[in-house]
């Protein structure tokens, strides 16, 4: 009888079984949310290069988080990826920057200041 009942209660209880195991596999983790119109508004180059390191660096950590599904890390990359994308765009629209003028400064530049 006992056995049946843990057996019932199963589905309720395996996601906080599991939880602190997420919480472990995820410490620093970076959470990318969408951009609302007033940060785009305000968004400078440093902002756009700022996004486009943190997405690059994700996309090489992301690949080694353990307890997660590929989902999970496909969904935190795209994330950050989209917020950059995000910004490039309005940096067009609103000051007529090109793509190849946005593409000039890298990470490394970024990092070295």
């Amino acid at each position: 009888m006992p056995v049946l009942r843990i057996l019932r209660t199963l589905p309720v209880l395996l996601p906080l079984l599991l939880s602190p195991m997420l919480a472990v596999a995820e410490p620093d983790l970076v959470q990318c949310k969408r951009i609302d119109r007033e940060q785009l508004r305000t968004a400078s180059e440093e902002t756009l290069l700022f996004l486009r390191c943190r997405a690059r660096q994700t996309s090489y950590d992301a690949p080694r988080l353990k307890g997660v599904t590929q989902k999970y890390k496909d969904d935190i990359v795209f994330s950050c990826l989209d917020q950059a994308d995000a910004v490039e765009h309005q940096l067009k629209l609103s000051y007529g920057y090109t793509r190849e003028s946005l593409a000039k400064k890298k990470c490394d530049e970024y990092l070295t200041r």
